[in-house]
């Protein structure tokens, strides 16, 4: 008796095995939009939402594949998959607003990354960016020496290192540092370095920061961070963890102490769409509307890295450009904004 299986055509079971594994990728995928859309306050589930862009690469890859193979039902969904999960990627931008002057202000920031074996690379993009203000992210005091070409491009800068020893946030600007800003925000975290300078006259306040992971609850925190009235600044019903609460915080800070123009560089650990961002953003009127930079992890292409270090702006302040720079020693690519006036 000849075996069924020996007569069936390669080139069916090969079609039925791609079929079973688009039907398996649309049931994943809709599993993680209904749970997107849950909002849930657990930091293990909040996550997905900082995916949207790769899990919306993975829906596209998967509805041109059952195109190809005319599995109808499963283009239909995840192509509706791929609209609903890639949405809140793009559809939280809107147009950049409209600048007054043709000057701009350069600023870098860039995490030089605690377990980085050397410096070399990322120093010399930093000098070749010519930027006026650069906000560095894990960089330790033991470092100073290798700083040196820095510190003699840029003359004023503002640190915590001989105050706390957990600061790892310096600020480096061309323009002289009228009131510095550095520690920790009101005895608890985020650690700020920045200050007050003067761009064409005008005083403005530029602060860099490193929020916590997302991943870390509340409870976790030995500052504070876990104070439901600092999310509670933001909005209701965001994710349960350190940095929500770090959020709520450094939100109700720079309204209360930095008014006015301000500009906000760092580490941020969240991408633009995600909720904490999306409520930061609404509540403090820090923006930036001119394009996205995949920063993390540098050793990955462009699709499957995180946009979670940034330039932010509010008041007369625009950010006009902004892009990844090139790879060096560290896990994150530094990012490049040029800020721009408006009346």
């Amino acid at each position: 008796m000849t075996d069924i299986a020996a007569r069936t055509p390669l080139r069916t079971r090969w079609e039925s095995g791609w079929s079973l594994l688009l039907w398996g990728l649309a049931g994943m995928l809709a599993l993680c939009q209904a749970m997107i859309w849950y909002e849930p306050k657990t930091p293990s589930l909040a996550v997905l939402e900082q995916f949207a862009l790769q899990l919306g690469i993975v829906a596209l890859l998967a509805a041109v594949l059952a195109l190809v193979l005319r599995r109808w039902a499963r283009f239909i969904l995840l192509a509706a998959l791929t609209v609903t999960l890639s949405w809140p990627v793009f559809g939280h931008r809107g147009a950049p607003a409209a600048v007054t002057e043709p000057t701009r202000l350069k600023v870098v920031s860039a995490n030089l990354w605690h377990s980085a074996t050397g410096h070399d690379r990322m120093i010399e993009a930093l000098l070749a960016s010519d930027a006026d203000i650069i906000g560095l992210i894990e960089v330790a005091p033991r470092w100073r020496p290798a700083l040196a070409p820095l510190f003699a491009k840029y003359p004023h800068r503002a640190d915590c290192f001989d105050r706390d020893s957990e600061c790892q946030i310096l600020l480096l600007s061309k323009l002289p540092i009228e009131r510095p800003i550095v520690g920790r925000i009101w005895k608890a975290t985020p650690i700020v370095a920045g200050g007050v300078i003067r761009w064409s006259g005008r005083p403005i306040t530029v602060l860099a920061t490193h929020w916590f992971r997302p991943l870390r609850r509340s409870e976790e925190s030995p500052w504070g961070a876990d104070d439901p009235a600092r999310s509670a600044y933001l909005a209701d019903g965001l994710p349960v963890s350190r940095q929500t609460g770090q959020a709520g915080l450094f939100a109700k800070f720079v309204d209360r102490e930095a008014p006015g123009d301000l500009i906000v560089m760092g580490d941020l650990n969240s991408v633009p769409w995600s909720r904490v961002q999306r409520a930061f953003r609404a509540k403090t009127g820090l923006d930036n509307q001119a394009g996205l930079a995949t920063s993390w992890p540098s050793f990955l292409p462009w699709p499957l890295r995180l946009p979670i270090d940034h330039v932010l702006a509010r008041g007369h302040l625009v950010v006009t450009k902004f892009e990844a720079g090139p790879p060096a020693e560290s896990d994150h690519l530094p990012v490049i904004a040029e800020i721009g006036w408006r009346d």
